[in-house]
């Protein structure tokens, strides 16, 4: 049986994201239903989600579904776009984000800005 206590191992060492994830610092603005707006950054952002440095706190009360908007520069000048998530999960410093709905066409600005920086 040492096999299968090596095969547990690698499954508790995977990654369950999709797709890889590009460290960014980008500022967002996080609305959670009946609450006020958290400002906050993100560490890292991929096809999947990302996970956001809360600077205004209030995590705690931050879970189900946020509305995000995301801000960045293009070559054209700042741009921002709206995007829906669930909290996936909670740290001290941050939420963990899953994308809902995420289409290519929305997909396609932060594609390109994260190809520039990968």
């Amino acid at each position: 049986m040492p096999y299968a206590r090596h095969a547990k191992k690698l499954v508790k060492s995977m990654d369950h994201r999709l797709g890889q994830r590009v460290n960014v610092a980008l500022p967002v603005q996080l609305r959670f239903q009946d609450q006020p707006s958290q400002l906050g950054v993100t560490v890292n952002i991929g096809r999947g989600g990302m996970f956001v440095d809360s600077l205004t706190g209030g995590n705690e009360n931050g879970h189900g579904c946020v509305d995000i908007q995301l801000f960045f520069e293009t070559p054209n000048g700042g741009q921002s776009l709206r995007l829906s998530a669930f909290v996936v999960h909670r740290r001290e410093n941050g939420l963990g984000l899953m994308f809902r709905d995420l289409d290519a066409s929305t997909w396609q600005p932060i594609g390109n800005l994260l190809s520039q920086l990968d």
